[in-house]
């Protein structure tokens, strides 16, 4: 039930933040349009005021008039000459700071069906301003235009650090939801592998605890009557099932360490090929009862890695037992060394169960355990992989984990050729 409420909350949570992000960028379209309605009233009110000033002033109309009856060639430059063009651009422009536009602009005097005016159509695609000098001239055949190129500055003068700081908090929320989608799942996980985990440790413990009541009891009960050898059974069971409590205690004192990473490591000149051989034994009995083969092929002629033998024993322990344990047939083990670029690799190669891809990227976590199938037999507490991939980075290696269901998995594991 709580699992369910929690993931609702944060269902719900998601929710809100997608409509808040929602909103956020609805506020940015709107402001966006409310500016550019803004820029163009502020800017026809301006040119509104230019040509009232403009018209105002008879002597100057006289000699836009005298300008005008130039030929098109020659009408910029007699405006220019004459002093009109700069009073013109000046009044335009005392306009447009009265209205906070401090921007630069191209102005024009052209003709209503001038070729040079359908060529700014085309090219401003319809962001220019006009207004028609009928007022100053007296007829309405020209046009006094006024084009802004840097239009875009006005929109970032009066809300740029809104806008910017909108797109900033919208892209930090579009991280935040994935971060927080990634943490969700990821605790999801760990719930579910920790709740096998005490499942796992209930049942392990469940079975030997009942085996040594059980022989206890009979021994108590002297049922055993005058046969020795019953007696002796049952207290070789006590003891059997007496050092499997003490693995289990074992594994998890380890599995509180790969929590913590609290590992004491005494590192040493090493050579791995012996580390391999006394885990191969440790693991002989497992492997004879399966009627199994481990196959060397060593080609590192004898390189020294500096590592804790301990851990690493421990380290390949886990990947033998696991090639051993996820076996439907006779276990067949490959393991092959090498050196390549100043690293000694190695190979522990299964004919297992394999391991589908879309588990592999979980097999170094902690507590996960994949779904074995038909093999129901295989037991642990999810640790073994981690505690593995633990001690190799702590001795600066890397490992890696190729495998195909059905057909048998590949570790490789590098660890640097040197002595300190």
């Amino acid at each position: 039930m709580k699992t369910v409420f929690r993931k609702y909350s944060f269902l719900l949570a998601m929710l809100i933040i997608l409509a808040l992000l929602a909103t956020q960028i609805k506020w940015i379209v709107y402001s966006i349009r409310f500016q550019d309605k803004v820029f163009q009233k502020s800017v026809e009110l301006a040119l509104g005021e230019t040509m009232s000033t403009l018209t105002a002033d008879k002597p100057l109309c006289n000699k836009v008039k005298e300008c005008l009856e130039c030929d098109s060639v020659r009408l910029k430059t007699q405006l220019t000459t004459s002093g009109v063009w700069q009073k013109i651009h000046d009044a335009i422009e005392d306009e447009l700071r009265s209205y906070d536009i401090d921007l630069e602009y191209e102005m024009y005097i052209l003709e209503n069906d001038s070729e040079e005016l359908k060529t700014l159509e085309a090219d401003s695609k319809g962001l220019y301003y006009s207004r028609c000098m009928g007022g100053i001239i007296g007829y309405s055949r020209y046009q006094l235009i006024v084009e802004f190129p840097s239009r875009t500055r006005f929109f970032f003068a009066t809300a740029g650090y809104m806008f910017v700081g909108s797109v900033v908090l919208i892209l930090f929320l579009i991280l935040s939801l994935f971060y927080l989608a990634r943490i969700y799942n990821r605790e999801l996980r760990i719930a579910k592998h920790t709740k096998e985990l005490l499942n796992n440790v209930s049942h392990e413990f469940k079975t030997p605890l009942s085996s040594i009541a059980l022989a206890s009891n009979m021994i108590r009960k002297k049922r055993y009557g005058t046969d020795d050898k019953k007696l002796g059974n049952y207290a070789e069971l006590i003891f059997k099932e007496n050092r499997k409590l003490q693995n289990l205690v074992e594994s998890l004192l380890r599995l509180e360490a790969v929590e913590r990473n609290e590992f004491d490591y005494n590192k040493e000149s090493t050579s791995i090929e012996e580390v391999i051989q006394e885990a191969a034994s440790t693991c002989e009995m497992l492997l004879e009862e399966k009627f199994g083969r481990i196959k060397y092929d060593f080609n590192s002629d004898g390189a020294q890695v500096f590592v804790d033998k301990l851990h690493f024993v421990n380290v390949f322990v886990n990947l033998l037992s696991n090639a051993i344990k996820y076996s439907k047939r006779h276990p067949n083990i490959d393991i092959l060394t090498r050196v390549e670029n100043e690293n000694l690799v190695i190979q522990v190669k299964d004919n297992g169960i394999g391991i589908p891809a879309k588990f592999q990227k979980y097999i170094f976590d902690k507590y996960y355990r994949v779904p074995t199938g038909d093999v129901h037999d295989a037991k642990g507490f999810g640790i073994g992989l981690a505690y593995v991939k633990q001690i190799v980075e702590a001795h600066e290696g890397a490992i890696y984990v190729e495998s195909t269901s059905d057909e048998g998995t590949v570790f490789c594991i590098q660890l640097p050729l040197k002595k300190s």
